[in-house]
């Protein structure tokens, strides 16, 4: 129970000091200004728990992906009463799926759609010389590529 306390602790410091001086909590994002796949969940999970699902789609559609997860792993365990079958297995293939819905989504809506949005203001444009310059290249021949 102290260990849980004290990862509360470390998780709200954490979030008050990146989100006050970055705009942001994702750590990717703060550390390179570009999305992770999973930016846009919780979101995306309070829309769901509301109700709205088509809102939840536009913010982050792998909610869903969670969810059959996540009633997958219930089936079995909670259900049925046993050991959830092939879990390694379920677990990849919700990454795979998550990660083609990260890439589409990149593709096609970064960095104009949030939250796919690039964030000029992060360590990797602090750190590094050239890095929004080279983040603008890439950008341009995203755009390029689309058409």
């Amino acid at each position: 129970m102290k260990a849980a306390g004290l990862a509360g602790a470390v998780f709200l410091v954490y979030y008050q000091i990146v989100h006050s001086v970055f705009g942001a909590f994702c750590p990717l994002l703060v550390l390179t200004g570009i999305p992770c796949a999973g930016c846009g969940l919780t979101r995306a999970a309070l829309y769901l728990l509301q109700g709205e699902a088509a809102r939840a789609a536009h913010i982050n559609p792998s909610i869903f992906l969670i969810v059959i997860f996540l009633l997958y792993c219930g089936y079995f365990r909670y259900i049925r009463g046993v050991k959830v079958k092939r879990p390694g297995l379920a677990l990849g293939l919700l990454v795979a799926g998550m990660l083609v819905v990260y890439g589409s989504r990149m593709y096609f809506y970064f960095p104009e759609r949030a939250p796919y949005v690039y964030q000029s203001n992060n360590i990797a444009a602090r750190w590094i010389p050239e890095y929004d310059q080279w983040v603008g290249r890439a950008l341009s021949a995203i755009r390029d590529a689309r058409g």
